[in-house]
């Protein structure tokens, strides 16, 4: 079993850089050319980070626009896209998909409009494409590792207001608070954007159920690192194997 800890928050990068973290270096090799060449193809520089910050060692992911433009961040344009990247991946994963028609679905209840007419704007960029695309990938490569079932810690989601292409929103965002229903979550002490809706949605794709409490005891522990910092500390998702 491998228990997603978000209690320090999750988004896409995060998730996609644990999990990398966690394959053997056969697969995570083999991924992160993968990756990195799909990348080109987009017009996206990839590059993966060794990260050290009091005392964890982890993964970060950072990406490089290479070209200018505005994707097709239509629903049809995005999952095109997607199946594309997945494509360029070598993945037949239903994950990525699956995180997609979640994000859709609930823009679209936010916005009170039909599914068909939502036009995503910071998802529906290549770099989030690619960590959807990703994450469903590195999870068929740890369950051909042997990592069995997925669950999740309560999520912690962050708090006060945050500035996107639709201008200042209030913590959760809506989308994000209707991607968190049935998911147990909590704001925790940091103001910001702790919990994405691409990692929400990862989540809830993912995870068959929730734990309250976080191991203290594992076999293994893979962590990743966002860009952002919390109170001085930078954001980060670990994946535990129980």
């Amino acid at each position: 079993m491998i228990v997603i800890d978000a209690s320090e928050g999750v988004s896409g990068d995060m998730l996609l850089a644990a999990m990398l973290g966690g394959l053997n270096s056969d697969d995570r090799a083999h991924a992160l050319v993968s990756i990195s060449r799909a990348c080109e193809r987009h017009g996206l520089g990839f590059h993966m980070l060794e990260i050290e910050e009091q005392g964890e060692k982890g993964l970060g992911i950072s990406y490089l626009a290479q070209t200018q433009g505005d994707p097709d961040a239509s629903r049809e344009g995005c999952y095109s896209r997607l199946a594309e990247i997945e494509a360029e991946l070598g993945s037949t994963s239903h994950i990525g998909r699956r995180i997609l028609d979640r994000i859709f679905e609930a823009e679209a209840e936010a916005h009170s409009i039909a599914v068909e007419q939502v036009h995503l704007h910071e998802i529906g960029r290549t770099q989030a494409l690619v960590n959807i695309a990703g994450i469903g990938l590195t999870t068929a490569l740890l369950e051909k590792e042997g990592a069995g079932v997925f669950k999740s810690s309560v999520v912690t989601t962050g708090g006060g207001w945050v500035v996107v292409s639709h201008g200042a929103i209030r913590i959760p965002a809506p989308a994000s608070a209707i991607l968190l229903r049935g998911l147990k979550h909590q704001s925790g002490d940091s103001p910001g954007e702790r919990a994405t809706p691409t990692g929400i949605a990862a989540i809830k794709a993912l995870a068959e159920s929730q734990i309250d409490t976080v191991p203290s005891s594992f076999k293994k522990r893979s962590l990743g690192f966002g860009t952002r910092r919390f109170a001085g500390r930078l954001g980060r998702t670990a994946l535990l194997w129980l």
